[in-house]
């Protein structure tokens, strides 16, 4: 899939303008965090059975 430059143009102008620093790492960051707690959440849910 190939993406034109307006759309990356879109893209890089979304994340300078991001409220969030560094959002274009941050965002991964993120969701590495909610699967963390995610998992701890599953495991303390299983481990009462």
């Amino acid at each position: 899939m190939t993406q034109t430059a307006v759309a990356m143009e879109a893209y890089n102008g979304y994340w300078a303008n991001s409220f969030i620093p560094e959002a274009n790492v941050m965002w991964m960051v993120l969701i590495l965090i909610l699967a963390i707690l995610a998992l701890w959440q599953a495991r303390t849910f299983v481990s009462k059975f």
